[in-house]
């Protein structure tokens, strides 16, 4: 009886694939050859932790988008991320909101002469 070799992870010459788009790529190849996704050290600076902590900075909540796409950080690390985040974007959104409150009471006061 003649069995046919499947092509699986068991008997996969190269078990490498690419992070972003799953084809296969070498054990030594810096970017995928199908997508130009970054592998292992030379993936995007905004999926690294440094990364993941500026665009926090810059972009507020839509920096989860990254944290979440990021090959690099751990599923624990992404947990953290994401309790952060949403705990820094809660005590801004507060605080934008008494600023709100205190300057409606300011204007409150004054009349306008149009």
């Amino acid at each position: 009886m003649v069995t046919e070799s499947r092509n699986n992870a068991f008997n996969d010459p190269n078990p490498y694939a690419c992070w972003a788009c799953g084809a296969h790529i070498a054990a030594d190849d810096n970017y995928c050859r199908k997508c130009g996704k970054g592998q292992g050290g030379f993936v995007s600076w905004y999926y690294k932790h440094w990364g993941a902590i500026l665009l926090t900075l810059a972009l507020g909540p839509f920096s989860l988008y990254f944290v979440w796409r990021s090959p690099i950080l751990p599923r624990k690390a992404k947990w953290i991320y994401t309790v952060l985040i949403s705990l820094i974007t809660w005590y801004v959104a507060e605080k934008l909101y008494h600023f709100w409150l205190f300057f409606q009471g300011m204007l409150d006061g004054m009349r306008f002469l149009y």
